[in-house]
């Protein structure tokens, strides 16, 4: 899977889950997923990355990604946002907590 275009990036509803969505060389968008596990208790503040095809919502993971995959996968991407350098430092620090989100 390439991504041709990054399209959006933002924190979701659920207090503190992040994706990104993208088009990719296949024809179809897709949405790499952080689920937020702050209300968990102790350990990492985010699970694993999974890609969608489509949304998360829709259920259709198609990959689940290492922390290192992820890392190596998001080089190969560009988007301007606060979103999308927060999920970026997520990754980085393997789930762990990168401060207060900005407002955005």
């Amino acid at each position: 899977m390439k991504v041709q275009r990054v399209w959006a990036a933002d924190i979701c509803r659920d207090g503190g889950s992040y994706s990104v969505c993208f088009d990719s060389d296949d024809g179809h968008w897709y949405e790499l997923f952080l689920k937020t596990r702050a209300f968990m208790g102790s350990g990492p503040t985010h699970e694993p990355p999974v890609i969608y095809r489509g949304s998360a919502n829709d259920h259709n993971a198609v990959r689940s990604l290492s922390w290192q995959e992820a890392k190596a996968f998001l080089a190969s991407m560009s988007f301007e946002g606060n979103r999308f350098e927060e999920l970026r430092r997520i990754i980085d620090a393997e789930g762990g907590a990168i401060g207060n989100p900005s407002v955005e």
